[in-house]
């Protein structure tokens, strides 16, 4: 009996050998599993020109481009994938998601989001992924933005500023930066002496009275925390040794997964800044670097972690809505 091997495929015209794709699949496959990516590549550029909207390959083509830092014919493979007809609809949805963020295309990464929520197209099981890939998006956004806005300094009292909300407190002390604050010092010192004023406010205007050289001792107090610096000899947010070895340590764990890194970092850097001038405490670098690896896992998978002093802690920084 002779053997059947399904449709023939043809390409320019040749009959191309039955099990050519098949084979060019697999070994793409086998290639990704390996973290061998340009390999997998190769075999995904010959495959694709048999069948072109074939769901069985897409998805780790695109990755496999992703890796490569090829984003923008990883991007055109994602939405391929998605107009596939892919029953893995969702997951494509956070591929292609994934690698808009690195083309910096975040208002359609924000739209989409909030369209794919909106909609109820997410499952309750992957709400928090994309809730944090927005939150990323959000925050690279404002990082990179081109037209970034221009603070115009404004004096402000005491009974004023108090007044404000979080984020207009913000805005008012970002206005002082780089200017002649002698005036301002005894104002500023009474707000990180606050324990009712938002924590980032307190940062920024502990780097204001550092920036004026201000050498009087102050108490500062945020999250039931308290401590006494003098603005002047601190080193300023994420400056210090233990932040920059947790930040090493998450990039030699994560340096091939980009999206979970950049979380990792971004989540490091808003415990630099909201919780300053406290850090993580006696923990060492590698265990603060091992919790936020776990605490990114548990967001993606929806799991529970241990309720230690150190993931609560960075669960509640993180749930802070000041930054």
């Amino acid at each position: 009996m002779r053997k059947k091997y399904g449709r023939l495929r043809k390409k320019e015209n040749v009959i191309v050998f039955p099990g050519t794709f098949e084979k060019l699949v697999e070994n793409g496959h086998v290639a990704v599993e390996q973290e061998n990516y340009e390999l997998a590549v190769e075999a995904f550029d010959q495959a694709i020109v048999y069948e072109p909207d074939n769901p069985e390959f897409l998805g780790p083509y695109a990755v496999a481009l992703y890796e490569t830092k090829d984003f923008q014919r990883a991007k055109e493979i994602a939405a391929r994938l998605l107009h596939s007809g892919t029953a893995d609809y969702v997951d494509a949805m956070e591929l292609y998601l994934t690698i808009s963020i690195q083309l910096q295309e975040y208002d359609e990464v924000e739209m989409t989001i909030d369209a794919l929520i909106d909609e109820g197209i997410v499952p309750p099981d992957m709400l928090n992924k994309f809730n944090y890939l927005r939150e990323l998006n959000g925050r690279l956004s404002d990082r990179y933005a081109q037209d970034e806005p221009s603070y115009r300094m404004e004096l402000f009292t005491l009974d004023e500023f108090m007044k404000m909300d979080a984020l207009a407190q913000q805005y008012a002390l970002a206005s002082l930066e780089g200017s002649d604050l002698t005036d301002l010092v005894p104002l500023l010192a009474i707000i990180v002496a606050r324990d009712d004023v938002a924590p980032l406010a307190i940062t920024f205007a502990l780097t204001l009275l550092h920036q004026t050289g201000h050498s009087d001792e102050l108490t500062v107090r945020k999250f039931g925390w308290e401590k006494r610096i003098v603005p002047a000899a601190m080193t300023l947010p994420g400056q210090d040794d233990l932040t920059k070895q947790v930040l090493e340590e998450v990039d030699r764990r994560l340096l091939k997964d980009p999206s979970r890194l950049e979380m990792a970092q971004g989540l490091i850097e808003k415990f630099a800044i909201t919780a300053f001038p406290f850090g993580w405490g006696t923990h060492q670098a590698e265990e603060v670097a091992t919790a936020y690896v776990n605490y990114i896992e548990s967001l993606f998978s929806g799991e529970q972690l241990p309720e230690t002093a150190l993931n609560l802690l960075i669960q509640q920084i993180d749930n802070d809505s000041d930054l």
